[in-house]
């Protein structure tokens, strides 16, 4: 081993290795890995097993030579969507807090899970806020609620089938009560709850598709309960529902270009 080599950490030469394919416009041996990076070509070797195993990259035997996987095309999507859609709906629930005055936010689905990526927080004095890029389940709450109604039947039983804690007095966990609910979601396009995952807070949300029609993720707008009324819901619903149109147009307009 070099004196390059033994000066850097096991995880750097992985990434040196990976970023090696970045700008490959063919597959590449072992050898000409070795020299872009300045490693031996044993310890690129080694690497290069760790990644097949791990689906990261491709051996293709009948030429002994390497290129990216399935799961590294898999997580250079999600990172492309992520931003794809953190573009799209930025200005969407920036345009609805202007309107509202309330804490909007912006979801993205992650598996069967969804975390927050963007947030604008209310100008109000006593406000909701949540914690950007946090895992939160799809069963509970408007704007998991809003992505789950749309999803694949199969995905929809597998969420179901999972934990499903009570974090309040009036937390909503029977499957059988969930799925009218995501049927009513379907036919209305829009989900409100009020107080189920956090005591106080109320929400309306609607989702983001992409071009496939898939719901990829949703805005909200999040109050307190005793701001609105059940009338009020409806108005601030049909904002919502024109945010997330609006969301998904932009998300559409980039994937197509």
């Amino acid at each position: 081993m070099s004196v390059a080599e033994g000066s850097v950490s096991t995880t750097t030469r992985v990434t040196e290795v990976l970023l090696a394919f970045a700008d490959a416009t063919a597959p590449l041996g072992v050898s000409e890995i070795a020299r872009s990076c300045g490693l031996s070509k044993a310890v690129v070797h080694r690497i290069l097993q760790s990644l097949v195993t791990s689906g990261l990259v491709d051996y293709l035997a009948e030429t002994r030579r390497y290129r990216l996987g399935p799961a590294a095309i898999a997580l250079g999507r999600r990172a492309t969507r992520g931003n794809a859609l953190h573009a799209a709906g930025m200005p969407a629930i920036a345009h609805l807090a202007n309107r509202t005055g309330e804490t909007t936010t912006l979801t993205e689905r992650r598996g069967h899970g969804r975390q927050y990526i963007g947030i604008v927080e209310s100008i109000n004095p006593i406000r909701i806020t949540v914690r950007t890029n946090e895992n939160v389940p799809l069963w509970s709450g408007a704007s998991g609620l809003s992505i789950l109604a749309f999803m694949d039947p199969v995905d929809i039983d597998y969420v179901l089938s999972g934990d499903r804690p009570s974090y309040t007095e009036t937390t909503l966990t029977d499957p059988a009560r969930i799925r009218d609910r995501l049927a009513e979601i379907r036919q209305r396009g829009w989900a409100h709850t009020a107080g189920e995952r956090v005591r106080f807070s109320s929400s309306v949300a609607a989702p983001i598709f992409d071009a496939d029609d898939s719901p990829v993720g949703s805005l909200s707008v999040a109050y307190l309960v005793e701001r609105l009324d059940d009338a009020q819901h409806y108005d601030l619903a049909q904002l919502v529902l024109s945010a997330a149109r609006d969301a998904t147009a932009r998300l559409r307009e980039q994937e197509t270009r």
